[in-house]
C-alpha cells in the first residue's frame, strides 16, 4: 500500500511538472457537497467485537481545477469529511449500538481525465490525499462516552479513485472511493499498530465559477 501511495504522489507531481504552467490553463474554483458511507477495514477489523457496519455522514468543501486542453485536469480539494463506523453487539439479550465518529479535513490532489464530448463530459480521476483529524467521538445507544485517551491518530492518508460527469461548464457530480492507507487506531498490540484503516464511499455535487 505504501508503494501505491508513493506512485500516486509521484504521478500527480510529475503531471504538474510536465503540463504547461497555470497561465496556460483554464482555472476554475468551486464548491461541492454530498454524502458518504464510511467503514473501517484492515487485517484486524474482523477482530472487532460485534457486527461492524457502515456509518452515513456528510462531506463538502471547495476545489481548484486547472483544465489543460480538452482532456486533462489537475484538481485539488479541501473537504470536510465524516468517517468512522458503527458496531452492534448483544450482551445479556440487550442490543447495543456503538458509533465511532472521526471528522477530518481531507486534501486530495487529483489527476482527472475527461472525455471531450459536447454538453456532458464523463471523466475519471485518481490521486493521493492527506487528512487531518478535527474531532473524534464515541457513543453507545446515542449517549456520549467520555474518552480518557484518544482512539484515532491525528492524521490519515490514502488514495482516491472515482468517476463523474461535467454538466456544461459549471455543474459536476462524482462518485469516489477513499481508500485509507494509514493505520488510524491509536492503539498497539505489542510493538505493532492495530491494522485498521478508513474506507469511505462518497458522492458529491459541485458548482464551478
Amino acid at each position: 500500500m505504501k508503494k501505491l501511495m508513493t506512485a500516486l504522489v509521484v504521478a500527480a507531481f510529475a503531471g504538474l511538472v510536465l503540463l504547461p504552467g497555470p497561465a496556460a490553463a483554464d482555472v476554475q474554483f468551486g464548491i461541492k457537497g454530498g454524502g458518504n458511507i464510511a467503514n473501517l477495514n484492515g487485517a484486524d477489523a474482523q477482530d472487532i467485537e460485534g457486527t461492524l457496519k457502515t456509518k452515513v455522514g456528510f462531506m463538502g468543501g471547495v476545489f481548484l481545477a486547472l483544465n489543460f486542453g480538452s482532456v486533462v485536469t489537475i484538481q485539488t480539494e479541501v473537504l470536510y469529511t465524516m468517517k468512522g463506523a458503527t458496531f452492534q453487539y448483544v450482551e445479556l439479550e440487550d442490543t447495543y449500538t456503538e458509533k465511532l465518529y472521526g471528522d477530518y479535513i481531507e486534501i486530495p490532489l487529483l489527476l482527472k481525465l475527461r472525455i471531450p464530448t459536447p454538453g456532458i463530459q464523463p471523466f475519471v480521476f485518481a490521486g493521493p490525499s492527506v487528512g487531518f483529524k478535527l474531532r473524534e467521538k464515541l457513543t453507545i445507544n446515542g449517549e456520549d462516552i467520555p474518552l480518557e485517551e484518544k482512539l484515532l491518530k491525528n492524521n490519515d492518508y490514502g488514495a482516491i479513485f472515482g468517476a463523474g460527469l461535467n454538466i456544461g461548464k459549471h455543474f459536476m457530480l462524482d462518485v469516489r472511493y477513499s481508500m485509507g492507507l494509514q493505520k488510524v487506531i491509536d492503539i498497539a498490540e505489542g510493538d505493532e499498530p492495530v491494522d485498521i484503516k478508513n474506507g469511505v464511499w462518497g458522492a458529491t455535487i459541485g458548482i464551478a465559477f
